[in-house]
């Protein structure tokens, strides 16, 4: 347990240090993932109309930054991979950390604790932009942290089967692009106007029924009658996509180790 708080407290050390060193980096990301929101909101004003997008606003807004946050989880699994290999440190780290894959976990757990920040500061740039912002109540606030845990689980261990695939295949950033903006796509799924059997198996993919929970909480308690039965779903699909996730790591890991993978790009 020492060991891995020590491991812990290296990867935030490292985190912060990268942040300090490379803040145009962050400054510039940060800027993107502002002005494409602009574009969608903009293009969704032009085509809806102000007063029938003012009604949906919360939900551009939730969708969009737990959008960002599943770009997190996934890169931490999977894009941060492909530069330790690409940077020939992946052997490194193999050498050294006691397994690579609870290096993962904690490495996703430090890095979207950090990154909670930058989703707070993009998501009161978008609220003081538009003019609107989230009725939170301080009531809701434990049910909407663990539903965004319970979530990004999900989401990391998803990003853990591109985790594997990079392993073994090195470059799949094409995949990994195509992964990210289906993830776009599912973080604005409207599960009410989905039809059955339909709306279930949506459900049950990664981000839909997060970020369906949380547009739900940001009305009274006596309105979402639900919550309960939704947060042990939720907590299924996640254990399940980390479960998997972990599982299709392994075994991939497996195939790059007999290969002799890790020690080239």
């Amino acid at each position: 347990m020492t060991r891995w708080l020590k491991i812990a407290r290296a990867e935030l050390v490292r985190d912060f240090t990268i942040s300090l060193r490379y803040p145009l980096e962050l400054l510039t990301g940060l800027f993107i993932l502002y002005v494409l929101f602009m574009g969608l909101f903009m293009g969704a004003k032009l085509l809806a109309g102000q007063q029938a997008l003012s009604g949906n606003l919360d939900g551009v807004v939730i969708g969009y930054t737990m959008w960002f946050f599943a770009l997190m989880a996934m890169n931490t699994m999977s894009i941060d991979i492909e530069n330790e290999a690409r940077q020939g440190t992946l052997e490194q780290v193999y050498l050294n950390a006691p397994n690579y894959l609870g290096l993962l976990w904690v490495r996703a757990a430090v890095h979207l604790t950090m990154g909670a920040g930058v989703v707070v500061a993009l998501a009161v740039l978008i609220q003081l932009t538009t003019g609107h912002w989230l009725a939170l109540t301080w009531a809701a606030v434990p049910a909407m942290l663990l539903t965004i845990i319970l979530t990004i689980a999900g989401l990391c261990g998803f990003g853990l089967i591109l985790g594997g695939l990079s392993l073994t295949f090195k470059r799949i950033g094409q995949l990994s692009a195509l992964v990210q903006f289906s993830m776009f796509f599912l973080a604005y799924a409207e599960l009410s106007s989905i039809a059955l059997p339909w709306r279930d198996i949506v459900a049950h993919l990664p981000l839909a029924r997060g970020v369906d929970m949380l547009k739900s909480l940001l009305t009274p308690a006596e309105a979402y009658p639900a919550l309960g039965t939704d947060l042990a779903w939720l907590a299924i699909d996640s254990l399940f996509y980390a479960a998997l996730g972990s599982l299709v790591f392994y075994a991939m890991e497996r195939v790059a180790r007999k290969g002799g993978l890790l020690s080239h790009y």
